[in-house]
Order: C-alpha cells, then sequence, then structure tokens
C-alpha cells in the first residue's frame, strides 16, 4: 500500500502529482498517511484536483533504533546513494561532513539538501519507515549533540573489535557511525575521533566503498 509523508498535514504537490498522475488513485482507495504523531491507514476524498483524506485507524508503530550516520563528504552522486541507502536500511539522522581526504568540497548545499530530503523522502515510503530522517551538512562531529550516543567508527585498520562484539555490548542504546570519504580516515582525524571516545570498529575481512559502508552497520544495529 502506498504510503505518503504529509508536509504541515497536507500533500506536496510531488504527492499530489503522484497520486493524481502516476498511481491514479479515486476516490475511496486507501493509502497509509504519516504525520508528526505516527502513520494512519487512510481513504483518500478526491474532487477534481482536489486531494484530502479521512483516518480510519492509526498504525502500529515499531519500535525503532535511534542510529546517527555521518558521512565523510563523498564525490559525485555518492551522497545521493548515501542518503537513500541510510534511509532503506533505517538510519534516524544523515550529516555529511568534509574531512581531510575528501575531494568534494561543500557548495549549492541548500540545493543538495533539498534533493536529498525529496529522495529520502521517497525511500521512507518505500520502505514503509515510520519517519523521515534528518538530513544536514556539519563542519564538525563538535556541531552535534551527541550525549547518550555510543559513537563508532569504521576503520580499516581495526583488526579485532567486530559488529558481532559492538551489537552484543550495545543492544540497545543510541549509536552513531562515522565514516571516512574516498580515501579514509587521515591519521590525525582518528586521534581525534578516538581523544572523543568513539570507538573504531572493523567490518570484517573486506573494505566496502564509503557510499556503501554504512549498510552492514545499519543492518546489524536497526531493531
Amino acid at each position: 500500500m502506498q504510503r505518503y509523508f504529509l508536509e504541515n498535514n497536507e500533500f506536496s504537490k510531488d504527492d499530489l502529482h503522484h497520486i493524481l498522475n502516476v498511481m491514479r488513485f479515486k476516490s475511496s482507495d486507501q493509502v497509509e498517511i504519516c504525520m508528526q504523531d505516527g502513520c494512519y491507514l487512510s481513504t483518500l476524498k478526491i474532487e477534481q484536483k482536489n486531494v484530502s483524506f479521512e483516518i480510519i485507524e492509526k498504525l502500529k508503530e515499531h519500535k525503532s533504533r535511534d542510529i546517527m550516520i555521518i558521512q565523510g563528504l563523498p564525490k559525485g552522486d555518492k551522497m545521493e546513494i548515501v542518503t537513500k541507502y541510510a534511509t532503506l536500511f533505517g538510519a534516524t539522522s544523515i550529516y555529511f561532513m568534509p574531512m581531510k581526504r575528501s575531494i568534494a568540497k561543500l557548495s549549492n548545499e541548500d540545493h543538495k539538501l533539498n534533493r536529498f530530503i525529496k529522495i529520502s523522502k521517497e525511500a521512507a515510503e518505500l520502505s514503509k519507515r515510520q519517519r523521515i530522517p534528518h538530513i544536514d551538512f556539519i563542519k564538525s562531529v563538535k556541531e552535534l549533540n551527541t550525549e547518550g550516543y555510543v559513537m563508532f567508527l569504521l576503520d580499516e585498520e581495526e583488526k579485532n573489535y567486530t559488529l558481532d562484539q559492538a551489537i552484543q555490548a550495545y543492544p540497545n542504546e543510541k549509536v552513531l557511525c562515522i565514516i571516512g570519504p574516498e580515501g579514509g580516515i587521515d591519521g590525525t582525524e582518528r586521534k581525534m575521533f578516538l581523544d572523543m571516545g568513539v570507538i573504531p570498529l572493523s567490518l570484517g575481512n573486506y573494505i566496502f566503498p564509503t557510499e556503501l559502508a554504512h549498510i552492514p552497520f545499519l543492518n546489524a544495529f536497526s531493531l
């Protein structure tokens, strides 16, 4: 069943286009509507190009863990890939941050952010997530409120501490994952993160591309 996330309890222009021209819904068709207080099974009411809805019942809310992804700024369309798949696999917030080995530079942030929010919304609807992740650009981890989070660094130099160990040690806590850009984590950055109490973590014997490295982490920690 199609799911829509409403903006200020109203359908967006893209939603209206999708309802009327893509799905070609009619009055009495049922959809799932998500608002700030939860998601609802609802009946559409369509009169020409005017679309409203009537709530039938509130849908059961699934328990989910608070998972923050901090992605070292990658190049090209890799930020879009991160946005889509981090949403699909259960991230609750996604932050892009330039690092010493980042090739890409921050530019046109507002335009990109609007694009990422749209991508994340579509991914959340597809995967039946109950909320759209918060997405933003930051220049330093210190800009974020990380109180209460167990912080991890995906570190190719770490050989001993694995995902299985981390899950067993922190089965219910809020978690944060830092991922380097294409060139990995610089030595001075690694030291800075470790000094902050970030735990280096190995994904195993293989190295993942930066735009996909969040997937095994999210897959392991998502409830």
